[in-house]
C-alpha cells in the first residue's frame, strides 16, 4: 500500500480549493513534495470555475454573476465552465508524475484516476461507467462549440448511461500532476445560466440525487471516494 496525504475541506471559497491545489502542484514539481495529496471538498458559497484557457470576462457577465451569489474563480486545470453549487462534491489528486501507482502516460493516468471516482459512485448505487465517446460517436469535441463542462461528454469520461456525471480534467508538469474532477450531485437553478454571454446547449448531464431519488450528502462522498481511491489506487 502507497501512503499519502488526505484532506478534506467542507464548504470553502472556490478560490482557497484553487490556490491549495495549485500550491501543492508546484510543491511537487519544485521537488518540496514528492507525498501524493488527495483532496475532497464542497464549495460554499456557490462558485463558477473557468478552465486555464479561457476568459471569464468574454464567457459570464461578472456583475450579474455576484448578484447572484455566485464566486468566480479559474482553475489550474483545463476544461469548460462549471457551476458549483454547495451540493457538489470535488476531487483533486496531487502526485509525482512517475509514481508506481500510476500507469505512465496522460490518458493512462486520467483513467486510472477516473476508475477510483466510479468506484467511488457504484459504492453509492450508481451503475457509472468511464466511455470513450471518441471512438463510439466519432471526435465529439470537433462536433460542439459549447464552452459548458457538463453539456457534453467528451473522451474518456465517466457517465451514467449517456450523460455525463463527473467532470475532470489533469495538469501536468515535468515532475508533478494535478488531476481535478467534480461529481454532479444537485442540478442548479437555471437561472444561474442568464450569467453566461455565450449561447449554450441545455447540460447533457445527471445528477447523483436525480438517479437515486434521494439526496446524497457530502460525507457519504467522501467515504465512498476515500475508499474507492484506496481500492483503485492501493493507498492508505
Amino acid at each position: 500500500m502507497y501512503n499519502f496525504k488526505l484532506l478534506v475541506n467542507k464548504g470553502k471559497y472556490g478560490m482557497f480549493h484553487m490556490q491549495r491545489d495549485l500550491s501543492l502542484f508546484q510543491k511537487c514539481e519544485k521537488g518540496d513534495s514528492l507525498s501524493t495529496t488527495i483532496c475532497i471538498y464542497s464549495w460554499d458559497p456557490p462558485c463558477i470555475s473557468f478552465g486555464y484557457s479561457q476568459k471569464e470576462e468574454k464567457e459570464i457577465d461578472i456583475k450579474k454573476a455576484k448578484s447572484l451569489g455566485w464566486d468566480i474563480v479559474k482553475r489550474p486545470t483545463g476544461g469548460g465552465i462549471v457551476f458549483h453549487n454547495t451540493a457538489e462534491v470535488s476531487y483533486s489528486i496531487i502526485t509525482s508524475i512517475d509514481n508506481p501507482i500510476l500507469p505512465k502516460g496522460l490518458i493512462p493516468s486520467y483513467k486510472k484516476i477516473s476508475s477510483a471516482v466510479v468506484f467511488a459512485l457504484n459504492q453509492i448505487g450508481l451503475n457509472a461507467e468511464i466511455r470513450n465517446w471518441k471512438l463510439e460517436i466519432g471526435n465529439w469535441k470537433l462536433k460542439t462549440n459549447n464552452n459548458l463542462c457538463f453539456s457534453y461528454p467528451t473522451e474518456y469520461e465517466i457517465v451514467v448511461g449517456n450523460k455525463k456525471i463527473v467532470g475532470s480534467a489533469q495538469k501536468r508538469g515535468r515532475k508533478a500532476l494535478l488531476q481535478q474532477g467534480s461529481i454532479f450531485v444537485r442540478k442548479s437553478d437555471e437561472t444561474v445560466f442568464s450569467v453566461l454571454k455565450n449561447p449554450y446547449k441545455r447540460y447533457n448531464a445527471i445528477s447523483v440525487n436525480e438517479i437515486l431519488g434521494r439526496e446524497v450528502s457530502f460525507e457519504e462522498l467522501r467515504d465512498a471516494l476515500f475508499l474507492g481511491f484506496q481500492e483503485r489506487l492501493g493507498i492508505i
